[in-house]
């Protein structure tokens, strides 16, 4: 129906105001409205109740889902380095690994995995998998230094640091693809670990749950203090060549080293005994005189592993 002259038009539009050009367009505007002011109220709750979405996302990973993703992981990570595993030191680590599982008291055991690596190192990865380097016991200078950083370790985790930094970093998608042992650029997923740098929060955190899983364990934890302050020296406190996933995340909050020494000195005044008798600590710092191997691999030297 036309119906020529403005006067009409405008006696209409106030008689029956939802005909209006304008009122169409807030109509189809509504819903782009609606949701625009949903999603900043969704951030805005975020960021004042201090919630991480990853972090919610990656406790929402089923414990089989967690557990295929830190498989692929450690095996991205020591792709071309053979796992130690001397009976006794194998003996010695499970000893170690268990005191301090009991103290953490979890309801998920953790895997505790040592690569001949000559980096001096320690990962946690996903699904409570957590893989020690051959260089990080070599460059122990007691049973409670290394029973230090594992349960370090333990403590990043128990709040899924590993598992929040890797779907912060690379996505669903790429999650998801990694679960179904994906390639392309998920065939470097160790590298992208390694790369992960958490927070001075996450460090804290971490610090935490060491101390207080070494003292249920009872366990010194001036070791832990020693050898974080020895390492954060070697390495001028920024990782250096450590990968900052490891003890390079663990020192990367350089500012915060005093600090962080003396809350953990300051938990020591307890009760403790060593983590491991001079004889198990020997067959530790001895575990990859025996590594396993593959008839399939060809041999690897020890210069092309400690690249």
């Amino acid at each position: 129906l036309f119906i020529p002259g403005p006067r009409f038009a405008r006696a209409l539009a106030k008689l029956a105001p939802q005909l209006t050009a304008s009122a169409e367009r807030w109509r189809t505007a509504g819903p782009w409205l609606w949701g625009a002011a949903a999603t900043i109220a969704l951030v805005a709750l975020v960021w004042l109740a201090d919630l991480s979405p990853a972090r919610t996302i990656a406790a929402m990973l089923p414990d089989n889902a967690r557990s295929a993703m830190g498989g692929q992981v450690v095996k991205s990570i020591s792709e071309g380095r053979a796992f130690c595993e001397e009976p006794a030191g194998l003996n010695a680590l499970n000893k170690l690994t268990d005191r301090l599982v009991t103290a953490a008291h979890v309801d998920r055991p953790f895997k505790v995995d040592v690569n001949d690596w000559a980096l001096d190192n320690a990962f946690a990865t996903p699904g409570e998998n957590i893989v020690l380097t051959r260089g990080l016991l070599e460059a122990g200078e007691g049973p409670d230094e290394i029973a230090g950083v594992l349960a370090h370790e333990m403590g990043h985790g128990i709040e899924l640091h590993p598992e929040t930094g890797l779907v912060r970093a690379m996505g669903l998608a790429a999650a998801a693809e990694l679960l179904m042992g994906g390639g392309g650029t998920l065939g470097n997923i160790g590298i992208v670990l390694l790369q992960l740098s958490y927070s001075r929060e996450a460090e804290g955190q971490a610090d935490d749950h060491a101390v207080a899983i070494l003292r249920d364990a009872g366990i010194s934890s001036k070791g832990f203090a020693q050898f974080f302050e020895r390492m954060s020296k070697r390495h001028g406190g920024s990782g250096g060549a450590l990968g900052k996933g490891g003890l390079g995340g663990m020192l990367s909050s350089h500012p915060d080293t005093d600090k962080r020494l003396t809350k953990v000195l300051r938990s020591s005044g307890y009760e403790a005994t060593p983590a491991l008798s001079r004889k198990e600590w020997s067959a530790l710092q001895s575990i990859c005189t025996k590594t396993a191997s593959s008839a399939s691999e060809s041999p690897i030297s020890t210069d092309d592993k400690d690249q």
